[in-house]
C-alpha cells in the first residue's frame, strides 16, 4: 500500500480571507499506481472550515475496457494527537467508481466543521484493471468560521 501526495501539500498557502467566509482550497495529486489500499492526498482542509461541498475532478484513472477501479473519501487528521478522529469513508463510502472515467464529481455529506487541519484522503478499495496514470484534484469549499 503506498501513499501519494499533492507536490504542493504542505507548502500552498491556505488561509481565510478577511472580506467574507467563504473558503475555497484545492490541490492536485498524480498517483503512480492503484492497488488496494493506496491513499491520494490533494489537499488540506484548513481548521476552522465548515466544509460544505467537495468536487473532485479527474482523469481517467482505469482504462480496461471493464474497468474495476473503487475508492472511499474520507479525512484523516494532519497531527494525530491533535485529531480529529479520522473517518476514512464520512465524504464517500467504499467503492465509488469516480475514477473509471474522466470527469467532475460532486460529493453529498452533511456539512462538517473541522477544528483542527486535516487531509482529504481518497483511498483505494479496488484495483485499477488498467491503471493509467493520472491527475486527481480535489475542490473543497466551506464557511471559514475559525476555531474555537
Amino acid at each position: 500500500m503506498a501513499t501519494f501526495n499533492a507536490p504542493d501539500l504542505v507548502t500552498k498557502n491556505r488561509h481565510m480571507g478577511g472580506y467574507g467566509n467563504a473558503v475555497v482550497v484545492y490541490g492536485s495529486v498524480t498517483p503512480a499506481a492503484a492497488a488496494v489500499g493506496d491513499v491520494y492526498r490533494p489537499v488540506i482542509i484548513p481548521g476552522g472550515l465548515d466544509v460544505t461541498d467537495i468536487d473532485i475532478v479527474n482523469d481517467d484513472l482505469d482504462t480496461a475496457g471493464t474497468p474495476a477501479i473503487g475508492c472511499k473519501i474520507g479525512f484523516a487528521p494532519v497531527n494525530a494527537n491533535e485529531g480529529p478522529t479520522a473517518d476514512d469513508a464520512y465524504f464517500s463510502a467504499s467503492g465509488n467508481v469516480l475514477f473509471r472515467n474522466a470527469g467532475r464529481t460532486t460529493l453529498a455529506f452533511q456539512p462538517l466543521k473541522f477544528e483542527r487541519p486535516v487531509f482529504l484522503t481518497i483511498t483505494v478499495t479496488a484495483a485499477a484493471a488498467t491503471f493509467a496514470a493520472g491527475k486527481v484534484t480535489a475542490i473543497v469549499k466551506g464557511d471559514g468560521i475559525g476555531i474555537k
